[in-house]
């Protein structure tokens, strides 16, 4: 079961990003990523936080679409890990008004995500902080007839293919040596695409790929991840939200995680609306926030083979070994 859990963690797909300006947000001052971040969560929050921590800013992280994209759990399995996360103090969903470049004002709806634990009064505090112009405990109440809400990808729709995955398909074409199938692709979408985060062009990704090969090279998956690994660029420091070229904040409202309530309306605990609570509690006491049996999964439980793994990784890393010379006679 754990190998399961780990293994829904690992993987990269290609998953669905929000409408533009929505979706998943980086919290500021996080600190660097490290191995046991998520250490003291349960296995399946644990997992399920690792993944998201792995995802661009603007990816879609609702229940549905994460039950869609990790198939060993269920809907009812993802928003009761999300609560978990809320409690942790690795999840808040907010509302924010923003005026755009074009002049137009809207509301949209964005969930924070922090690597770093923090407590409800700091997230207070940093929805104070970004707001600035309003006055304490007196956040905007949204106009409905400017509402914009995030949709939710139909499911089964998959996003176009991203950025990333454009430049590990087209290193083939650069050089034969690397050439990679979809899985290899697919699997090291996300690192790359943690190079553009950090400010990298694609032809310097390209170069930093393609520069100094072996004369040979028996597994082109292994060799690239190694290289994105460490050669990755440092974090550039963070840019205030406020100071985005295209919109600027001119108000905040903390929100529910699952719902449209927002502090305004409703009592929020640790990011969650009472209701919405009640409901996930109904859930986990009926047993439906387990894992999806075998039965009814929509593609087979993914499983890493150690062995085949392994067996991999020294191919691509040993030299070959020579034949004895045939003594002579």
């Amino acid at each position: 079961m754990a190998a399961a859990n780990l293994s829904a963690a690992l993987r990269a797909p290609a998953h669905p990003l929000a409408k533009a300006g929505y979706g998943k947000r980086h919290a500021p001052d996080q600190a660097p990523p490290r191995a046991d971040d998520f250490a003291g969560l349960e296995p399946r929050e644990a997992a399920i936080a690792a993944y998201i921590d792995r995802l661009p800013e603007g990816a879609a992280i609702g229940y549905k679409v994460l039950a869609e994209e990790l198939p060993d759990y269920g809907q009812q399995a993802c928003r009761s890990a999300l609560d978990r996360l809320t409690r942790a103090g690795h999840l808040r969903r907010i509302r924010v008004q923003v005026t755009l470049s074009d002049g137009q004002m809207r509301w949209v709806t964005r969930t924070y995500f922090s690597r770093t634990a923090r407590d409800a009064d700091w997230w207070a505090a940093h929805v104070r902080f970004v707001r600035g112009m309003d006055a304490p405990g007196q956040p905007p109440a949204p106009a409905a007839a400017e509402t914009v809400e995030e949709p939710e990808p139909e499911p089964g729709v998959r996003a176009p293919r991203s950025e990333a995955y454009d430049v590990l398909a087209g290193l083939g074409r650069r050089e034969p040596r690397l050439q990679l199938s979809e899985g290899d692709c697919v699997e090291l979408e996300h690192l790359v695409g943690e190079w553009l985060a950090r400010g990298a062009g694609r032809e310097q990704i390209t170069r930093a790929l393609t520069s100094g090969l072996p004369e040979s090279v028996h597994s082109a998956g292994p060799l690239l991840r190694k290289r994105l690994e460490t050669k990755m660029p440092p974090t550039p420091a963070p840019r205030p939200e406020k100071d985005h070229p295209s919109e600027q904040i001119v108000g905040m409202v903390m929100m529910c995680l699952f719902c449209d309530e927002d502090e305004t309306t409703t009592t929020l605990d640790h990011g969650v609306c009472l209701d919405c609570k009640e409901a996930i509690a109904r859930d986990e006491a009926m047993g439906l926030t387990g894992e999806v049996p075998d039965t009814f999964l929509a593609r087979p439980r993914a499983e890493v083979d150690v062995a085949a793994r392994m067996a991999e990784l020294r191919s691509a890393t040993v030299r070959p070994v020579l034949p004895a010379p045939r003594s002579r006679r």
